[in-house]
């Protein structure tokens, strides 16, 4: 994890304090357009708007004159059409991601998203300024931006996959802080992100950069991490959980089974139990021709010479757990 990294996550730091006053200072609204039409096809309209100071300079109250109102659209990545000039989008490009003006700014994140969709070679040798700027617009208190570059690193995942693997660590900071917030609409967009991200990277890749966020003070954090972990090592298969070392990846699982928040648990137990079929498929494929005793072969005596005692008992007791339920459901 980079410097930056640490320092974001930081409780002492109080990053995420300072943007969460910043956004009740603001008071930032994001107001759905035809909300009650869910059938409704194509972008959605959302209106963004900063309630005005208490006071201008005069003292005076401002009006919804002063501020105004824009509107910004929320565009599915299948919705997006392809840029009428790649070379404009292009020279526009890091100038619009850190402009000030946010109308501006989402309509460069949105162009972001089409160029890695239609033009990903084109943008190859800007990415590193394009994730740099996309964390930035991660931070902006204004909810249309921060849901913008939230799409846009979803996009992102999907286009370049482990060529993020070097910028990863300050984007992946602030999609775990996004996902643990309360404001429903940023939260979800930062799941999607992280489930894009899961899908993405390499799990060899993906595992170690994520693995310091599971010891990390915040529970939020250490859950949703929990949860981007869980689902990642199913897709290295049976060879790459056997090479990245089953061993590894059950103390890693059962130290998350005794956390505070009911997610972490639950992907710890969902982890545990691919990781023991994981096992008893591999036991099965490589019996050996010489007649040793089966309890040396089992999940048990595996846990128990891994673990210490405490920590067996309570990887068991998850299939124990799963069988009864599922008898439970099954009557």
């Amino acid at each position: 994890m980079s410097e930056q990294a640490a320092a974001d996550l930081d409780p002492q730091k109080g990053s995420e304090e300072k943007l969460e006053l910043l956004e009740k200072g603001n008071r930032v609204k994001a107001i759905a357009e035809n909300g009650n039409n869910k059938n409704q096809e194509g972008p959605v309209k959302f209106t963004d708007t900063l309630a005005p100071d208490p006071a201008n300079g005069n003292g005076c109250v401002k009006t919804g004159a002063d501020v105004g109102n824009s509107e910004v659209e929320y565009i599915e990545s299948e919705n997006l059409d392809d840029l009428e000039d790649v070379e404009a989008a292009l020279k526009g490009l890091l100038s619009g991601l850190d402009s000030k003006d946010w109308v501006l700014l989402c309509e460069t994140l949105n162009n972001v998203r089409r160029l890695s969709i239609f033009h990903k070679e084109a943008m190859i040798n800007l990415l590193k300024d394009v994730i740099t700027l996309s964390v930035k617009s991660l931070k902006n208190p204004r909810s249309a931006v921060c849901k913008t570059a939230l799409m846009t690193a979803s996009d992102l995942f999907s286009a370049y996959n482990d060529q993020l693997i070097d910028f990863l660590d300050p984007l992946l900071v602030q999609l775990l802080l996004k996902a643990s917030q309360d404001k429903k609409f940023v939260c979800e967009a930062a799941e999607r992100a992280l489930a894009a991200m899961t899908t993405s990277i390499s799990p060899s890749l993906l595992l170690p950069k994520l693995q310091p966020y599971l010891k990390n003070r915040n529970p939020r954090i250490r859950a949703k991490a929990s949860m981007c972990f869980s689902r990642s090592v199913p897709h290295m298969g049976l060879e790459g959980i056997k090479a990245y070392g089953i061993d590894n990846l059950i103390q890693v699982a059962a130290s998350q089974l005794s956390d505070q928040l009911p997610e972490s648990r639950e992907a710890a137990r969902t982890l545990l139990l691919e990781l023991q079929a994981v096992y008893e498929k591999s036991q099965g494929s490589t019996a050996s021709t010489v007649s040793d005793p089966p309890e040396l072969d089992s999940w048990e005596h595996f846990c128990q010479s891994k673990l210490s005692p405490m920590n067996a008992q309570a990887v068991l007791r998850v299939r124990n757990i799963t069988t009864r339920e599922g008898l439970v459901i099954g009557s």
